[in-house]
């Protein structure tokens, strides 16, 4: 959220705000002020027979002071410093145009209509109507403030969440041979390891590096295994030797095939155990339906580009 959003939003909420309460406001102020002027009127109504109103038709001036006297109690019976009633007087005696503040309502009596001439000030500004929209500014900026707050911790929160989705699509499992302990685990559970014995070991990393640089090669257990696969698997087997695991003769990894890739499996059953998802990649595939003997089958790992492999000691 930028710098200038915030005041932008405090501003606008105040504007709101301020717009409701001045509605609000207005509209109680009128139906009050309705609702007293209709009181005086009533008073007065009642009060004019006592009244001593100048009567044209019966040649009668009346008694202004008598009058004004009744004005000036009214008004301090009314109490208020918006309104206060100007004038009582016979309708035909109304001097018009009144002025910018008064208005006149007339009423009826045994002699003729009396128009009321009222005065209302116009008060834009008081000091309860500065409190309140003092108390609207304050609560403009903290429901603000707690917008930005609940809007980061939003934005946060998805950001953590993205990140975290990241990380788990940057590392997926890996699995991890280790040729100095001759064990296979996984980058989930490295304390998950799985010992595999001299040939099948060689035989499988051989596997690996031959299908890695030969995409969608056939092999079947018909054939004997190509050249290249078996020179890459004696030359695991001399690293082994090498590292001092082992002093016999080297196996001939053409023998014994399917023992061997019982072997390999094996032991990826159980370092993958616990994501068998997993093992449609480094998993030699096993004869379906014609046995293994079927010419149509090939123990080549097709999907091995898309694992990931680390081979530690080689």
């Amino acid at each position: 959220m930028s710098k200038l959003k915030l005041p932008l939003i405090a501003l606008g909420l105040f504007l709101t705000l301020s717009i409701v309460l001045y509605i609000s406001i207005t509209q109680k102020n009128h139906q009050a002020l309705k609702q007293k002027i209709t009181q005086i009127e009533k008073q007065i109504a009642l009060d004019l027979p006592l009244l001593d109103l100048s009567n044209e038709l019966l040649k009668h001036s009346g008694n202004k002071d008598a009058v004004n006297s009744y004005i000036a109690k009214l008004n301090a019976y009314i109490n208020s410093s918006r309104l206060k009633v100007v004038a009582i007087t016979p309708t035909n005696e109304l001097t018009l145009p009144l002025k910018a503040d008064e208005f006149s309502h007339s009423l009826n009596s045994s002699s003729g209509p009396v128009a009321v001439v009222f005065s209302l000030k116009k008060i834009y500004l008081d000091t309860k109507s500065i409190t309140l929209h003092l108390l609207l500014l304050l609560i403009s900026v903290l429901m603000s403030l707690w917008g930005k707050y609940v809007f980061t911790k939003h934005f946060n929160v998805q950001r953590i969440g993205t990140y975290e989705t990241q990380i788990v699509e940057v590392l997926p499992l890996v699995l991890i041979i280790d040729l100095n302990n001759k064990t296979l685990s996984n980058s989930f559970n490295t304390d998950q390891k799985t010992c595999l014995a001299n040939k099948p070991l060689c035989f499988y990393l051989a596997l690996v590096e031959y299908c890695t640089n030969n995409d969608d090669v056939a092999l079947s257990h018909n054939k004997d295994v190509p050249e290249e696969l078996l020179e890459l698997a004696n030359k695991y087997f001399y690293r082994l030797v090498e590292l001092g695991h082992t002093v016999r003769k080297r196996p001939n990894f053409n023998n014994s095939l399917e023992k061997t890739l019982s072997e390999i499996r094996a032991a990826l059953d159980e370092v993958l155990s616990e994501c068998p998802e997993e093992k449609e990649l480094y998993y030699p595939p096993k004869a379906y339906g014609e046995g293994s003997r079927s010419r149509l089958h090939s123990y080549g790992l097709v999907n091995i580009k898309k694992g990931n492999i680390e081979i530690r000691g080689k």
